[in-house]
């Protein structure tokens, strides 16, 4: 079943460093379902977005994102949230302040670097950074997040000429890297403020975040309706894998039945509010 024109909105949300191409057909597909989609880029995390020597602080990322969900329930029933890779762990902490987001899609969400691609000395990073070493960044390489080569030999030409491609950034600075491992951290230890419906995609080969960071969100969130997706041909770039189709999929379904659910919900509220009065068991009729 489909919303209603401009009844639902989904906040879209890419990766660090990346733009809103990397979210793939979704955000198309979902407008056509009849959903008004928003595509932000906010300021010291999307590409588009960022500022030399800048210290960016997520907390900030949050508030952009907060803003925009105040924007849009003024003309919206509800307001949803479909995140891909560090988008999923900022949907995740900006659910984690408030609870009138209905829906989050979290696609391959982070809340360690610890897939099977990482370098071992990714986490010694943070003693230059603490040390006042603040001007390298951390370089993308292969399999650039995905497991079919032809997309993976695309991308790298992307990344050769521009320094960006539909999978992000050619590399992340230091001081976007360290925004969000401080955002990673509260959003672990906070992950029970979160009561969206959810929904997390992940690949079972992620390279860059293993499966046990989806074990764990499924775990730690209080949401009453929460499911995980596992993908087998794809790694953490999944809207533009091998199973690109079935992500598309079960994202605009999954959303489609949270709205659903939603207005069910609504109008059963309304048709208790109308319903007439019955007499009541041991009530003594006034004459």
């Amino acid at each position: 079943m489909s919303p209603p024109d401009n009844s639902h909105a989904v906040i879209m949300l890419h990766g660090l460093c990346g733009t809103p191409l990397e979210m793939g057909p979704i955000p198309k597909v979902l407008v056509r379902q009849g959903y008004t989609v928003s595509q932000i880029e906010i300021p010291g995390f999307s590409a588009s977005q960022l500022e030399a020597g800048v210290s960016p602080n997520w907390e900030n990322w949050c508030d952009c994102v907060e803003e925009e969900i105040t924007r849009l329930k003024r003309g919206h029933e509800t307001v949803s949230i479909c995140g891909l890779s560090m988008g999923a762990t900022l949907a995740l902490a900006t659910a984690i302040r408030r609870d009138d987001i209905l829906a989050i899609v979290a696609l391959s969400p982070v809340l360690r670097y610890d897939g099977w691609s990482v370098p071992w000395y990714v986490p010694l990073l943070d003693i230059p950074y603490a040390l006042g070493f603040r001007s390298w960044s951390y370089k993308e390489s292969e399999p650039y997040g995905l497991r079919n080569i032809e997309m993976r030999r695309r991308v790298a030409r992307s990344l050769e000429k521009d320094g960006v491609a539909e999978v992000g950034a050619a590399a992340i600075p230091a001081r976007q890297l360290a925004a969000a491992k401080h955002m990673m951290a509260h959003v672990r230890t906070h992950l029970r403020d979160v009561q969206s419906r959810l929904a997390v995609i992940h690949a079972v080969d992620d390279e860059t975040a293993a499966p046990r960071n989806a074990e764990i969100i499924m775990r730690g969130v209080s949401s009453e309706v929460r499911k995980v997706i596992w993908l087998g041909d794809s790694y953490h770039i999944i809207t533009f894998d091998n199973e690109r189709e079935v992500v598309l999929n079960e994202a605009v379904r999954f959303f489609n039945r949270s709205t659903s659910s939603f207005e069910n919900d609504m109008l059963f509220r309304q048709n208790v509010k109308r319903a007439p009065l019955r007499d009541r068991v041991g009530t003594t009729d006034m004459e």
